[in-house]
């Protein structure tokens, strides 16, 4: 089987040999990420991967972790709810409740293991808390920054370059935006449904 043949459903099925090749071959789990998800998502996911090294080596963490959590980040983000959920009924029932536009970044972390054999803990968790960020560890800020201020996003503000400088200070004004975001969504959702 060629990697261009490879989906994420299928990729259990390959000899253990070719699967550590794949994982511990950054260009190839691109590779592999690329065929299973949109152009969109892919340009996004590595978007964000690049902007986790950098930050990721200003602030001394694993940047080969940052890469694989920024480009891992939404490989369940095209999947039907119905699919995460069924990850939450199995791994995390509380996560059920949550709303669409989050529940990715915690079936994510189920379906890695899953589809992938993939167990570092470290990028899981950041994958896990990308959307909402209930981690103050270095990598989890970095990816939950990143995932909101990719360049791709075309976001012209000052959070990224605080993050050089204060990762915690960027976290917290992120905070504040994202916030603000959701209320603003809330008030117009209730407006139009008047």
């Amino acid at each position: 089987m060629k990697l261009e043949d490879i989906c994420f459903d299928h990729f259990m099925e390959l000899p253990s040999k070719e699967r550590k090749r794949i994982i511990n071959d950054p260009y190839l789990l691109q590779e592999l990420v690329r065929k299973n998800v949109s152009k969109h998502r892919f340009d996004h996911s590595i978007s964000v991967a690049k902007c986790a090294v950098e930050l990721a080596r200003i602030h001394h963490v694993d940047p080969v972790k940052a890469y694989y959590a920024g480009l891992l980040h939404d490989c369940t983000k095209d999947l039907p709810e119905e699919v995460h959920d069924l990850y939450f009924k199995y791994y995390d029932p509380d996560k059920i409740a949550y709303p669409e536009p989050v529940k990715h970044s915690f079936s994510a972390k189920y379906y890695l293991k899953e589809k992938l054999n993939y167990h570092d803990n470290d990028v899981l968790n950041a994958i896990y808390n990308h959307t909402i960020c209930q981690s103050r560890d270095k990598l989890s800020v970095i990816i939950y920054i990143c995932d909101k201020r990719e360049p791709l996003r075309g976001i012209n503000d000052d959070i990224l370059e605080i993050a050089h400088k204060d990762l915690y200070r960027a976290y917290e004004l992120l905070n504040k935006d994202v916030e603000r975001y959701l209320n603003d969504r809330k008030e117009r959702f209730i407006k139009n449904s008047l």
